[in-house]
C-alpha cells in the first residue's frame, strides 16, 4: 500500500499528469539553466564594461548603457511577454526567447566589426527582450505544473538558485574569454548554449494545460497593442531619462522631455487598462499583500542593481584586479546561493509565510549595501568583501521566490504568466532604474570611477534597501494585525454558534 500512497501524494503535487522522475529532473534542469542564462547575460554586460569602453572609445557614463540597456528591456518587456505566453503557450514562448537571445548574442559579438557602441547597446537591448520572455514563461510553467505545497516551494527555491549560479558563471566565463581569448567569443558561445537550451526545452518541457491555448475564446486573454505600446514606451522613456542623466545632466532638455513623456505614457497606460476586459496589468486581481510585495521587491532590487555593478567597479577599476581574479572572488556566491535556496524551502516548511521571508531578505539587502559602502580601498579580502558575497545570495534567493509565491497566489492558474512577469518586471526594471539613480548621485557629487563616487553610489543603495526594509516591516505588521483580528472574529463566531446550540 505504501507505493500507492506515494503515487497519490505525487499526483496531488501536480496540476498535470505526474511525469517520470527523470523527465521532471530534466525539465527542472532546463528551466533553471534558462534562468541562469538571464543572470549570466547581466554579468556579461557588467564585467566587461571597462573593455567595452576602451574598444568603442566611449565615456564612463555612456558605457553604463551596456548593462543598463539589458536591464531596461528585460524589465519593460516582461508584462507583454507574459501575456503572449498566456495566449500562445509558455513552452513555445520560452523556445522563441532562447532563439532571440542566441541571435542577438551573435550580433553583439559581431559589433566589434561595426565599431559602433550604439550597435552593441542595441544588441544588448535585444538580449534583454529575450530574457524578458524567459522569466515569466519559465515561472508560469512551474506555477502551472505544481500545486501549492512543499514540492512547489522546493522547485521555486531551486529556480531562484539559477540567479546566483548564472551570475557566477557569467562572471567567470566573461573573464576567461576577455582576458585569455577575445571578448566577442563570450557572446558567440552564448549563442551556442542558447540554441542547445532551445532544443532541450522543446523536448523535455511539458505543455501545461493552462498554456496550451485551448481555452474558450471568451476566456482567452487578449493582447491590446495600444495599451502595450503605451506601457512599454512609458517605462523605457522614464528609465532612459535616469540612465542618460549622468552623462548629460538633468538640465538637458533631452532628459526632461523623455521623463515627462514617459510619465504621461505610464498614466495613459493605467487609464487604458481600466477600459479593457483583459488588462495587461491585473491590478484588480492582486491582493494588497501582492502589491506591497512588488513595492518591497522594487526598492530592494534597485539597491541590488547598484551593488552588483559597483562591486565590479571596485575590484577592477579601483583595486586594479584582473578580471579573472575579480571573478574568482565571487565564486562563494555559487554554493551559498544553493544554501540560501534550501533555506527558503526550510523556512516555508516550518510555517514561515512569504511576507516574513521577504522581510528577512530585506535585512540582508541592507547589510549587503552597508558592507560594500564601508569597505576600505585596500583591505584583506576575507575581512569584509568575502562577507559581502556571503550575504548577497541570501538577499536574492529569499526575496525572489517569496515575492513570486505571493504573486502566484494572487492570480488564477491560467494567469500565471502575468503574475510571474509582474515580479520579473519589478526585479529587472528596478535594477536598471537603480543604476540610473546611483549614476545621477555620483555625477552630481563626485567624479566617476573614484573612491568618493563609489561611496556616494553605495550610500544611495543603503537608502533604497533601508526603505525596502521599512516597507516590508510595515506590511508584515499589518498582516499580523489582520490575522489577529480575523482569529478574534472566528473565535467570537464559534462562541455564538455554541450559545445558539445550547439555547436550542
Amino acid at each position: 500500500m505504501a507505493p500507492l500512497k506515494s503515487n497519490s501524494e505525487k499526483s496531488n503535487a501536480f496540476h498535470i499528469t505526474p511525469p517520470p522522475l527523470y523527465r521532471e529532473i530534466a525539465m527542472l534542469l532546463v528551466i533553471v539553466s534558462a534562468q541562469a542564462m538571464v543572470q549570466a547575460l547581466l554579468a556579461q554586460g557588467i564585467f566587461i564594461t571597462s573593455i567595452i569602453r576602451e574598444e568603442f572609445h566611449t565615456s564612463v557614463a555612456d558605457a553604463t548603457w551596456g548593462p543598463a540597456a539589458y536591464g531596461l528591456t528585460s524589465g519593460t518587456f516582461m508584462l507583454p511577454a507574459g501575456r503572449i505566453g498566456d495566449m500562445y503557450g509558455h513552452r513555445v514562448c520560452l523556445v522563441a526567447a532562447l532563439i532571440i537571445i542566441a541571435l542577438s548574442s551573435l550580433m553583439a559579438g559581431l559589433s566589434v566589426y561595426a565599431h559602433s557602441f550604439v550597435f552593441y547597446a542595441v544588441c544588448r537591448g535585444l538580449q534583454g527582450v529575450g530574457s524578458a520572455a524567459i522569466v515569466p514563461c519559465a515561472l508560469a510553467l512551474l506555477g502551472s505544473t505544481y500545486r501549492e505545497g512543499p514540492r512547489k516551494n522546493l522547485v521555486f527555491s531551486l529556480y531562484a538558485f539559477g540567479s546566483p549560479a548564472g551570475w557566477v558563471l557569467g562572471c567567470v566565463f566573461s573573464a576567461l574569454f576577455a582576458q585569455l581569448a577575445w571578448w566577442p567569443w563570450m557572446f558567440w558561445t552564448t549563442t551556442i548554449v542558447c540554441m542547445v537550451l532551445a532544443a532541450a526545452t522543446a523536448l523535455v518541457v511539458p505543455q501545461t494545460r493552462h498554456s496550451s491555448g485551448l481555452q474558450d475564446d471568451s476566456q482567452r486573454p487578449k493582447f491590446h497593442p495600444i495599451n502595450t505600446l503605451a506601457g512599454v514606451s512609458g517605462l523605457v522613456l522614464f528609465c532612459f531619462a535616469w540612465v542618460r542623466a549622468p552623462a548629460t545632466g538633468w538640465q538637458d532638455a533631452e532628459c526632461i522631455a523623455t521623463l515627462c513623456v514617459g510619465v504621461a505614457l505610464c498614466v495613459a497606460f493605467v487609464f487604458l487598462e481600466r477600459m479593457v476586459d483583459h488588462p495587461l496589468l491585473p491590478v484588480r486581481e492582486l491582493s494588497w499583500e501582492g502589491g506591497s510585495a512588488l513595492l518591497v521587491t522594487g526598492l530592494a532590487w534597485s539597491s541590488f542593481g547598484i551593488t552588483v555593478f559597483y562591486v565590479v567597479t571596485f575590484l577592477v577599476e579601483l583595486q586594479g584586479e584582473s578580471l579573472l581574479l575579480a571573478a574568482a572572488k565571487q565564486v562563494p556566491v555559487l554554493p551559498l546561493g544553493l544554501a540560501a535556496s534550501l533555506l527558503n524551502t526550510f523556512l516555508m516548511a516550518r510555517g514561515f509565510n512569504g511576507a516574513e521571508i521577504l522581510t528577512l531578505a530585506t535585512v540582508w539587502f541592507v547589510v549587503d549595501s552597508i558592507l560594500l559602502a564601508t569597505i576600505p580601498l585596500y583591505q584583506l579580502y576575507w575581512k569584509q568583501l568575502f562577507w559581502f558575497f556571503v550575504v548577497a545570495p541570501f538577499a536574492m534567493d529569499l526575496s525572489f521566490p517569496a515575492a513570486t509565491l505571493l504573486l502566484s497566489q494572487s492570480v488564477p492558474p491560467e494567469r500565471q504568466g502575468i503574475g510571474a512577469s509582474l515580479v520579473g518586471t519589478v526585479v529587472y526594471y528596478s535594477q536598471a532604474l537603480g543604476l540610473g539613480i546611483a549614476g545621477t548621485v555620483e555625477a552630481y557629487t563626485a567624479q566617476p570611477n573614484t573612491l568618493r563616487g563609489f561611496r556616494v553610489s553605495l550610500y544611495t543603495s543603503i537608502g533604497l534597501s533601508g526603505a525596502s526594509l521599512v516597507a516590508a516591516a510595515m506590511t508584515l505588521v499589518a498582516i499580523l494585525i489582520r490575522r489577529k483580528e480575523a482569529a478574534k472574529e472566528d473565535t467570537s463566531a464559534d462562541i455564538g454558534d455554541e450559545k445558539a446550540i445550547r439555547n436550542d
